[in-house]
């Protein structure tokens, strides 16, 4: 073995033998200052242990041993005792098996300096080896030797902790106190973050330790807004695309009754909430259950002054009728502000002249399918609590989906002002017990006519959901004097923010245009769908000289009078969309590239959900846009400019003939990062599950010419890597520009003719070279991949 030091007391001989170069004075001006040797054996030995922790860091631990040992020697011949050699041997020592050495030489270290990290190093080798005891004993002697401002003191409290869990896993409870946030942290601040946690998860951490359940328990506020369903994404899309019925059916269907009857809320878990919320319950939540219990029914009217300000009986709750009016009469209150009980039919008009009564301060009312409730009877209840006959309530979200009484509503509301404070209103038809027939409508008509000065019914509304009720209105069997109905009692006033108008097929062309004219500037969300008379003159006319529109929701599925040049000229105006449905429409390359143009634009706003199911769109314009959406997503996940880093959460090319299997795979692949969903997760097809059908009827041959050598160096290649040919890919084989990818090099190619079943290309390589055909160089053919 080489020894360091033997060869430098040699030159030390050497340098004093006769004859010998004489030495350079030391402190000679110009001249450097004279290191001693032992010096120079310290900046030796930091430089061995500097090339043993570089090899223990690259896991090469027979290279790290062999700079230890010479580090070892020469301290040793230069009579230099420095723990930190031995520490760093013993734990090679270890890592190659040595563990006898790695213990004395551990013990060394300890010797010659009695530091945290010696007792760490042989703590760390014992407890790995089994020998826990042993472990504990050092331990405890490196506490008792080592200063508690020592930076390894907290080190060796931690592997304490490690090497008692390791005999007895329950004694770490106890010792856990001084670093679990429940009991460092003030009651105050965890309460504040425990109250963000759904009923799940409270129940989770209740069975974290003794402590986390008492806090849990004693803290009714915890309990007095509670949550019980997580939103899944395709709940969130069916909310915000309410037009994309592929949710509706197949995998997506199976999976939401499955997620349903997982979170359905147990009878017990609704006692709990009720006993632990004692007075503090403000928000009474019945969600789908089973029938509760007189035990859970008591708990929860034990609450003798109810403070409830919301009142949420889920329609699939189970509750029977008596329960359902015992709950509501008891709960009416002054404080109440929101009461949502959808269909349920026992609700009457005594019931709503109770809450008008009862509850001044009311903000939120769902009485959607409650058909034994009459319009006029709410009108009459609400207009013996105000003063003065033409007073507003303090009313300001009204939900009357699938209820008979529509028209008495809008008429009513252009003569009595009661509930001309509305912001939100929801008159949606979706069930067949809808808007079908109605024998009073002569008279109601004639009520209309004779109204003297008729006023806007509802001048504030922002929000407006009339799917179902518009297209019915149409086809009612004197749609001459009914249709006409939505555009004269002024439904659509100006400040309209967001419609829903979904199934508005047979609206005229006249009474469309005239209801969207005063509200499309401000729309912010426009969803009509299935709408036969919107055409693409109608619709450049309603965007007229502006350049910009607020749009952010956008659905015109199954609305083909639009043409391509309509669409863009709509989508080109509208810079901040993120949910975009235009599925079944005339939707071409055009709309996709000017999607695509708006994703490097701004990056405070982007597309986030996007239906082009059934259009035209290809797989190279498909391909842009994924790959500008990769790129959006990596530069605004890495930009301190904006708040939260922007993704693509869903996309749908499902049935476009002209998306091949290829394009469905790189788009795949780029948008692998951003967890994007797709229709392919309810569909048994790939994403873009129609463009393979053409491949799969007959096998396609693609002949291809290459330069000189290209085969031979590709089969090269091949018998290199041991495989039986070479590795190639074709790409865009849709297009009038394919590639070729063979053993790494890119190949551009011109499409000649098509004879048979075989695609005969001029294939020729692209290595930069502008002359060559096509003009591309093989970097921009890489990006395109």
């Amino acid at each position: 073995m080489f020894v360091a030091g033997r060869k430098r007391k040699a030159q030390q001989v050497d340098a004093a033998a006769p004859g010998s170069r004489a030495q350079a004075p030391t402190g000679a001006a110009g001249s450097a200052p004279a290191i001693d040797d032992r010096q120079c054996a310290r900046m030796e030995l930091n430089r061995l242990l500097q090339l043993g922790a570089d090899s223990t860091r690259e896991r090469d631990y027979r290279v790290a041993l062999d700079h230890f040992n010479r580090a070892a020697a020469l301290a040793k011949n230069e009579g230099i005792e420095d723990a930190r050699v031995y520490e760093a041997r013993s734990r090679a020592l270890f890592k190659v098996g040595d563990v006898g050495r790695a213990i004395d030489d551990a013990k060394h270290a300890i010797r010659a300096n009695p530091g945290a990290s010696g007792y760490t190093c042989l703590a760390t080798i014992l407890a790995e080896t089994g020998k826990v005891a042993s472990a504990l004993k050092v331990i405890d002697d490196g506490l008792a030797a080592v200063d508690e401002q020592d930076p390894g003191f907290a080190y060796l409290k931690t592997l304490r902790m490690s090497a008692m869990y390791r005999l007895d896993p329950k004694c770490v409870l106890y010792l856990n106190l001084r670093t679990d946030p429940a009991m460092r942290l003030p009651p105050e601040l965890v309460a504040l973050v425990l109250c963000k946690l759904d009923v799940r998860a409270l129940m989770r951490c209740r069975m974290v330790a003794r402590h986390w359940r008492a806090l849990i328990d004693t803290t009714p506020g915890l309990w007095s807004r509670p949550t019980y369903v997580s939103l899944t994404p395709e709940e969130l899309l069916r909310r915000q695309m309410p037009g994309y019925e592929k949710l509706n059916a197949g995998l997506f269907y199976r999976r939401q009754e499955h997620r349903r009857l997982l979170n359905q809320m147990p009878d017990w878990a609704l006692r709990y909430i009720f006993e632990r919320s004692r007075a503090a319950l403000t928000v009474l939540r019945i969600p789908e259950t089973r029938p509760l219990t007189e035990a859970t029914l008591s708990a929860l009217f034990e609450h003798k002054r109810p403070r409830l300000a919301t009142v949420d009986i889920d329609r699939r709750s189970g509750l029977t009728i008596p329960v359902v009016d015992r709950v509501l009469r008891w709960s009416i209150s002054a404080q109440l502000a929101e009461i949502r009980v959808p269909y349920e039919t026992h609700v009457d008009d005594a019931m709503v002249a109770a809450i008008a009564s009862g509850a001044p301060k009311l903000r939120i009312l769902d009485i959607s399918g409650c058909v034994n409730v009459s319009v006029k009877s709410m009108f009459w209840a609400w207009n013996a609590t105000l003063e003065d006959a033409q007073g507003s309530t303090a009313l300001e979200e009204l939900y009357l989906d699938d209820h008979p009484d529509v028209l008495e509503l809008l008429v009513y509301s252009t003569r009595y002002r009661h509930f001309s404070g509305l912001r939100v209103l929801h008159i949606g038809t979706y069930l067949s017990t809808g808007i079908t027939s109605y024998p009073r409508i002569d008279r109601l008509l004639d009520y209309y006519q004779r109204i003297p000065n008729r006023q806007v019914p509802f001048p504030a509304l922002v929000e407006l959901s009339i799917c179902g009720t518009w297209g019915r209105l149409a086809r009612w069997p004197r749609d001459h004097q009914v249709a006409p109905l939505i555009s004269a009692c002024r439904l659509l006033c100006p400040g309209l923010r967001r419609l829903s108008a979904l199934d508005a097929s047979y609206i005229g062309s006249t009474d469309l245009h005239e209801a969207l004219r005063d509200c499309f500037p401000t729309l912010e969300r426009l969803h009509l769908s299935d709408c036969r008379n919107l055409d693409t003159q109608m619709l450049t006319s309603l965007i007229g000289a502006q350049q910009a529109l607020p749009l952010t929701s956008l659905d015109l599925s199954r609305c083909l009078g639009v043409d391509a040049h309509g669409l863009v000229e709509l989508v080109s105006r509208c810079r901040q969309l993120v949910h975009v449905n235009l599925s079944r429409t005339s939707a071409d390359n055009t709309v996709l590239a000017a999607l695509t143009e708006a994703m490097g634009m701004d990056d405070a706003a982007g597309v986030e959900v996007l239906l082009l199911e059934v259009t035209s769109v290809t797989g190279a314009a498909v391909r842009d846009f994924a790959a500008a959406c990769a790129k959006r997503c990596h530069r605004t996940r890495h930009s301190t400019h904006v708040r939260r880093a922007w993704r693509l959460r869903w996309l749908d090319i499902d049935n476009c003939r002209d998306v091949a299997a290829d394009a469905v795979a790189v788009v795949r692949d780029l948008l692998l990062p951003m967890r994007t969903c797709s229709n392919s997760d309810a569909a048994t097809e790939a994403l873009g599950g129609g463009g393979d059908s053409e491949y799969d009827e007959e096998e396609l041959y693609v002949v291809a010419t290459l330069p000189a050598g290209t085969i031979g160096r590709a089969r090269s290649a091949a018998q290199e890597r041991g495989d039986g040919g070479p590795l190639y890919a074709l790409i865009d084989m849709d297009s009038e520009q394919p590639f070729l990818e063979l053993e790494g090099s890119i190949y551009q190619g011109v499409r000649d003719e098509l004879l048979g079943t075989a695609m005969l290309f001029d294939i020729s390589e692209n290595a930069g070279d502008s002359g060559d055909a096509g003009g591309h160089d093989a970097g921009e053919a890489d990006a395109r991949l």
